[in-house]
Parts: C-alpha cells; sequence; structure tokens
C-alpha cells in the first residue's frame, strides 16, 4: 500500500488524526500517514466479521507480518 493509499484511508476512517498529521513537518507526515493506517487496521479487526475466529486470524495475520518485517524478512 502506497503512502498515498494510507493517507486516503486515513482521511476516511479517522479525519480527526488525518488533520493533526497534517500539521506535522512534511517530512514526517507520510510516517505518520502509514502509522495511523495500521493503527485503523488492527482496530477494526475485530469489527468486520462476525465471527470471532476470523477476527483472531486477521490479527495473527499482521502479528506475522510485523515480525517479519522485524526480523527482516518481508
Amino acid at each position: 500500500m502506497s503512502v498515498d493509499a494510507c493517507a486516503a484511508l486515513v482521511q476516511r476512517g479517522d479525519p480527526d488524526r488525518f488533520m493533526s498529521a497534517m500539521t506535522a513537518p512534511p517530512h514526517l507526515r507520510g510516517r505518520l500517514m502509514v502509522l495511523y493506517a495500521f493503527n485503523l487496521e488492527i482496530a477494526r479487526a475485530a469489527w468486520v466479521t462476525s465471527e470471532p475466529m476470523i477476527a483472531e486470524m486477521r490479527l495473527q495475520w499482521w502479528l506475522d507480518m510485523v515480525t517479519e518485517i522485524r526480523e527482516g524478512r518481508p
């Protein structure tokens, strides 16, 4: 996902955070948009399905991805 796509997601999903990120120095805005988009994805994982197991699988997928990135194997 591009930084622009992350910014669009944040603008739709959390307009207050979007506006706060726009007040940050320009060289930091992209990082904030990525972080805020990630936060939105994690926060909504439990709400996009009525099946607890599916929500757990979504969260596990994110955990696996973050672990791989941390270990340098994306």
